[in-house]
């Protein structure tokens, strides 16, 4: 898979979580949620409780927000 079709799968995973914190798995190559929550913590407890205490967790930005590193 090249950067350009990860990138557009990723952007496709987190289209419903704006604004959301989210827990992701990788499952062979492919990223998962596998939990979600209005803050880390409630992101990260439902990745627990779905199995996944490891889950990486990600702040998903508003799509009307501009970053300026």
């Amino acid at each position: 898979m090249t950067s350009i079709d990860k990138e557009s799968a990723f952007a496709e995973l987190v289209r419903d979580y704006e604004d959301k914190w989210i827990a992701i798995e990788d499952k062979g190559g492919v990223d998962v949620v596998v939990g979600s929550g209005n803050d880390a913590v409630e992101a990260a407890e439902a990745a627990e409780a779905n199995g996944f205490p490891n889950a990486i967790l990600f702040k998903v930005p508003s799509f009307n927000a501009t970053l300026i590193p």
